[in-house]
């Protein structure tokens, strides 16, 4: 098993000084190898046909290209989990003080709370988030998640996300998300219904986070 992991949004809580309203975390889970290679063909195949120079990032992507990526990926076979934080909501001062510490919580959640869905799985994320992830180093990390969850990881990797396509389709399907729940763009709807059906549990998620929800004192 194998899970892409990447955000949309920041940790911050200065609203109206440049810091998002939400924050989105969003793994896409392979359960097979060659279901891997196959999705990223199919990102290679949009990315020839629109002659995309430079990697798949939500933010940075035209709307056409957007919708044809995701076109695209519709044959692909894989899950998602993702878990979107509307930090308004968030009273913790722990979390409001550091705003890499919402973006560890937000992984552990995702990874622990899974209904024994994840198990034996190599985690990859983008190495250039690591410090923004609140993340010390990979060990730090995997053994967070296997004590709380005893067999979930055996593995997190930093990997270049110009290079990993399945760590730009976690981006582009957080990214889908994120504009979701902070606009009413026909755009960003018609973008998240090409994949919701990936969120449906037990497999996936789709977990609006409450910051009054106990689990935040775990």
């Amino acid at each position: 098993m194998h899970v892409y992991l990447d955000d949309s949004g920041d940790g911050g809580f200065k609203f109206g000084q440049g810091s998002t309203s939400h924050l989105v975390m969003a793994a896409c889970v392979f359960r097979d190898p060659a279901h891997i290679t196959a999705a990223a063909e199919l990102i290679e195949e949009c990315s020839r046909h629109n002659r995309q120079t430079r990697e798949f990032k939500y933010s940075k992507t035209k709307d056409r290209v957007k919708d044809c990526f995701f076109r695209c990926i519709a044959p692909a076979s894989f899950d998602v989990r993702a878990i979107i934080i509307d930090k308004r909501t968030i009273y913790s001062d722990h979390l409001r003080d550091n705003p890499s510490a919402l973006k560890s919580f937000a992984i552990r959640m995702l990874m622990t709370k899974n209904h024994g869905y994840i198990r034996q799985a190599k985690l990859f994320i983008d190495g250039q988030d690591t410090r923004a992830f609140g993340m010390q180093d990979s060990a730090y990390l995997l053994r967070m998640v296997n004590r709380e969850s005893p067999g979930t990881l055996t593995d997190v990797r930093h990997v270049d996300s110009s290079a990993s396509r399945p760590i730009q389709l976690a981006d582009m399907i957080a990214g889908a998300i994120n504009r979701r729940v902070r606009t009413d763009r026909p755009s960003s709807a018609a973008h998240l219904g090409t994949f919701v059906r990936r969120t449906y549990q037990p497999h996936g998620t789709y977990w609006h986070f409450r910051g009054r929800d106990p689990i935040l004192e775990d």
